[in-house]
């Protein structure tokens, strides 16, 4: 089927001996959530005014359909250990005093689950200049559960990022791999597509496994068990070790871009180079 259509063929057809009618009841209402964002200022005289992203998103379900009795949908993993973690990292570039090049502007954006809102309005309305952010890494459900080994990348092959990323876990240890699971198309599933639609290459990363393995096998039943469910709470098991690796990669990663003497930038294969300021589609 795929060669067919990538030749331009006809594809079989045929008919659906059925049909659907449905009536559907929207509601709208307004409502206002706020992103928060901060900023450690970058040290160098002229790279300064450019900013590495480093996002997460603060919202989660909140009341949803009773399971098991439990109404609260709590969020643990569903980004409570994404914001966690971009704090801890801003708190410790603070507290070390680090002094990166660039700026590196902490974003904690709302509205993920409504559609990556709180995301796509900030990179359309920044709080800096559009074009003086140079790259995004965002932490979305990064799944500590099983000690860090493998680093998920999701774009990892789509900007010269992914140099950087592979060398930040390579210098603790970690080996990184693309999406396992490609068909997921998680890379354009959370707020880092908002980012890459303006055309700020961006990564995501997860706690990483091999197909067909227990580790795969846990969380593959995390996915199904706990996954916008209220038991992502606080009484699930957590491998506090992997995510202390992780919050270490995510902040030497960024301020390895932060000091970079270029900007990141789409590799000549990606799909997504397409979004890059000046590029012509």
């Amino acid at each position: 089927m795929l060669a067919l259509v990538d030749g331009d063929k006809p594809v079989p057809s045929f008919a659906l001996p059925a049909r659907l009618k449905a009536t559907a009841a929207v509601e709208r209402s307004q409502v206002e959530s706020q992103n928060v964002a901060g900023i450690l200022r970058g040290s160098d005289a002229t790279r300064r005014n450019e900013y590495v992203v480093v996002s997460a998103h603060l919202d989660h379900l909140g009341i949803g359909g009773a399971v098991n009795g439990d109404t609260i949908y709590n969020g643990a993993m569903d980004n409570a250990s994404g914001i966690a973690a971009i704090l801890e990292v801003a708190a410790s570039l603070h507290e070390s005093h680090a002094t990166p090049a660039r700026s590196i502007l902490f974003v904690a954006v709302t509205g993920e689950e409504k559609g990556e809102l709180g995301s796509r309005y900030f990179a359309a309305h920044p709080t800096v200049p559009p074009a003086s952010m140079v790259a995004n890494v965002n932490t979305d459900m990064f799944l500590p559960l099983f000690p860090l080994r493998k680093l998920m990348v999701l774009g990892l092959d789509e900007s010269d990022l992914g140099n950087d990323i592979r060398a930040t876990a390579q210098a603790v240890g970690v080996t990184v791999q693309a999406d396992p699971e490609p068909q997921r198309n998680r890379f354009v599933r959370s707020d880092q597509y908002s980012f890459v639609k303006v055309g700020i290459p961006a990564l995501a990363m997860k706690v990483g496994y091999d197909p067909n393995t227990p580790e795969a096998a846990t969380a593959a039943k995390w996915t199904a068990e706990r996954y916008h469910a209220p038991s992502d709470d606080l009484n699930q098991p957590i491998d506090r070790s992997a995510a202390g690796k992780y919050v270490e990669i995510v902040r030497d990663v960024a301020v390895r871009i932060a000091n970079r003497v270029d900007r990141p930038k789409w590799n000549d294969a990606s799909f997504f180079k397409r979004f890059a300021r000046g590029a012509t589609h």
